[in-house]
């Protein structure tokens, strides 16, 4: 699998973890399952803000927030190119146009 390749099926998993309540909460109680069974405490904020990403986009966050330090400025989130796609919208939502707008 190409890097391109890494990077776009994390962001698919984290989409259909967001989009999907039902695998987001399965998902997590798995997770916290893992941790019970090794005896390691995990609290639920810390559970709750877990997300999954591959190393290219941990280190280019990490990257952005050394120079964002160094430089005294606020960092930005940084996306890699070609990491997401374009979102639908919500399945069973219309975009509404200009002309059906009422004045």
């Amino acid at each position: 699998m190409t890097p391109q390749e890494c990077l776009r099926e994390a962001a698919g998993l984290r989409f259909r973890l967001q989009m999907n309540n039902r695998l987001r909460l399965e998902s997590l109680a798995a997770l916290s399952k893992v941790f019970r069974d090794f005896g390691e405490p995990i609290q639920d904020e810390l559970l709750s803000s877990i997300v999954f990403a591959v190393p290219q986009e941990l280190l280019v966050e990490y990257s952005a927030a050394g120079k964002a330090s160094k430089s005294g400025k606020k960092l930005r989130p940084q996306i890699p190119n070609g990491a997401t796609k374009k979102r639908p919208p919500p399945a069973g939502t219309k975009k509404a146009s200009k002309k059906s707008k009422k004045k």
